[in-house]
């Protein structure tokens, strides 16, 4: 029982560390985002507001400028959003672990509380009792099955959504680089 108790305790630990680790990288993709809209919101500034230095030759300076940055940021955002799924996935099972800890605890709990009479050869089994423990293999199959069956699904619905956030990432990018040709091209044409 007290084993279990600090496999819980640790697993609360590793959930607690998955959830700080998560926050660390959902702040790294904000702040990356946002740097990338001030630059671009910068270059579309300098090219809406016609500065007069500007000829539309130079467009292709500002086009070039404006791909770099969405190539680099892009790539560094699927970079990212790929890290966030693994480290969700993986809080995922921690959480599927601690929950099976904790209902073993519970199992264990009532059977102390109900008074079941054991002997001193099941107090020292139960000592050293382990998740698997009574539980057949077919059973722990089927569970670790559908677990990563769970786990696909959450990491594909995640991917899904990364992928629907880099399109819309993409689609800023593709009105600013038009915006820099068109703009630039219609100056003192």
């Amino acid at each position: 029982m007290e084993r279990l108790e600090k496999r819980s305790e640790k697993l609360t630990a590793r959930i607690a560390e998955q959830d700080k680790f998560l926050n660390d990288i959902q702040s790294s993709a904000f702040t990356l985002a946002n740097y990338y809209f001030v630059f671009q919101g910068v270059i579309l500034t300098i090219v809406c507001n016609g500065a007069q230095n500007l000829k539309p030759s130079n467009r292709w300076f500002l086009l070039t400028l404006s791909l770099l940055a969405v190539l680099v940021n892009s790539f560094a955002l699927i970079q990212i959003g790929i890290k966030y799924i693994d480290a969700k996935a993986l809080k995922e099972i921690f959480f599927s672990k601690l929950y099976a800890v904790d209902n073993k605890i519970r199992e264990l709990g009532l059977t102390l509380e109900e008074g079941i009479p054991c002997d001193e050869k099941d107090k020292d089994k139960n000592k050293n009792i382990t998740l698997e423990e009574g539980i057949p293999s077919d059973e722990k199959d089927k569970k670790s099955k559908q677990l990563k069956i769970d786990i696909n699904n959450i990491k594909h619905e995640h991917y899904l959504y990364l992928a629907i956030y880099i399109i819309i990432f993409l689609g800023f990018a593709a009105v600013v680089l038009v915006g820099c040709w068109t703009f630039l091209g219609n100056q003192n044409e």
